[in-house]
């Protein structure tokens, strides 16, 4: 199987989210994506104070797409999560498949400064999330993209301009990048939106909404 790994706050997960990975599906045939909510961000230093609600949240906003799968694998974990140990852990239980990291690209330009960052590019595909970059030739974003990997692994890139795509050898690692369409949709204005009691409608899912509201998560 091709599996999609899709982590983050989703503090709170809303339709930017799904929508991202609904095209990422059919733009790189996989067979699922896995949303992976933090327990704590080792970038943005968030408590984990609501962390089993923000699975919840996650859980009941995928709950009609069978393509779609909630973990709560980093919670369980506890601490601050790091990418390295989930996908570690990841691939042992998805022995013989096929993982594919999921990423916008402003997270990617950051990447060299995570713990064993080096080593997630010998263990994942990654797909990377084309937002925030500059429309250039495939050629120039994927030469971009090169800038911000790690010294040791870029040495062993090779570029496949016809899948826009880097290939880092000998491992056969793939480094997708990929458009999807752009939503404008904030988490930080949603809560902010919950706090002032003002409307979130068609940002994030009805369920979910009633949700936050029943159980007071953002007041």
């Amino acid at each position: 199987m091709k599996i999609g790994i899709f982590g983050g706050s989703f503090n709170p997960v809303h339709y930017g989210h799904l929508r991202t990975c609904e095209e990422l599906i059919e733009k790189a045939s996989l067979d699922k994506v896995i949303f992976i909510p933090t327990n704590i961000t080792s970038n943005k230093q968030e408590t984990a104070i609501n962390s089993c609600s923000r699975f919840e949240m996650v859980r009941m906003a995928i709950a009609s797409n069978a393509k779609f799968e909630a973990s709560d694998i980093e919670i369980k974990r506890g601490g601050v999560s790091f990418s390295y140990n989930t996908i570690k852990e990841l691939k042992e239980i998805y022995n013989g498949d096929e993982l594919f990291f999921i990423i916008g690209f402003e997270a990617f330009t950051e990447i060299k400064n995570w713990k064993k960052s080096h080593q997630l590019f010998e263990m994942t595909n990654f797909i990377i999330i084309n937002r925030g970059m500059d429309i250039k030739t495939k050629s120039e974003n994927l030469a971009l993209i090169s800038k911000y990997i790690p010294e040791p692994v870029r040495n062993k890139i090779t570029v496949d301009i016809s899948r826009d795509r880097l290939v880092i050898y000998p491992e056969n690692i793939s480094i997708f990048l990929l458009e999807v369409t752009m939503l404008d949709i904030s988490s930080t204005k949603i809560r902010n939106n919950f706090k002032k009691k003002l409307s979130n409608r068609f940002l994030l899912p009805n369920d979910t909404i009633e949700y936050i509201i029943n159980n007071n998560i953002y007041v």
